[in-house]
């Protein structure tokens, strides 16, 4: 090998390792997220996502009682079966309120506007929001700031971790296009 092929091969070495280096840092960080301790709240809100216990957790915080109302976002509709069955069906909270939304764009800033005017309509203060560790961060910046309200981030204990990777790159991109877009 050639000293020139051997130097690009070492750069490209360094250049992958320290890339691996940073993700694997930015996803030991997605998963250190601030959460809060369940409280009494106006609203449980399930933000979309994987079949990941996110949709049970939700449940089961209005059942012990935390809310006497579940927001579900649910942007698939009927093709997410899981949420569908939050919306319609038999995995609906015993005497609660469930309201299900698709949120426009259909993105976390979407979720989090649509869950603003929907606060704003029935008068909310707090809400706990579910979704899974990685994306606590992220959301509850944009819940934050897209309601103004005392948001509590409860997120699901459990982590993909295969998943994580991937996890990781879609946060870094979730926060550079909210950044392009104004949304911090």
């Amino acid at each position: 090998m050639n000293r020139h092929l051997r130097r690009a091969a070492v750069a490209a070495t360094a250049v992958a390792t320290v890339a691996a280096l940073a993700l694997s840092a930015w996803g030991a960080f997605l998963l250190q997220p601030r959460a809060d301790e369940p409280a009494r709240a106006d609203a449980v809100v399930m933000l979309a996502g994987a079949d990941d216990g996110r949709h049970l957790y939700a449940r089961d915080l209005v059942d012990a009682g935390y809310a006497d109302e579940l927001l579900v976002s649910n942007p698939g509709g009927n093709s997410e079966r899981i949420a569908r069955r939050l919306c319609t069906g038999i995995a609906r909270p015993a005497d609660a309120e469930v309201a299900c939304f698709a949120p426009e764009p259909r993105t976390t800033w979407g979720e989090a506007q649509a869950v603003a005017a929907i606060a704003r309509a029935r008068g909310w203060e707090r809400i706990l929001v579910v979704t899974n560790r990685p994306h606590t961060l992220r959301a509850g910046l944009w819940m934050r700031g897209a309601t103004g309200l005392d948001v509590r981030m409860t997120p699901i204990e459990r982590v993909d971790w295969p998943m994580l990777p991937v996890h990781a790159v879609w946060e870094l991109a979730g926060f550079v296009k909210g950044r392009l877009n104004g949304h911090w």
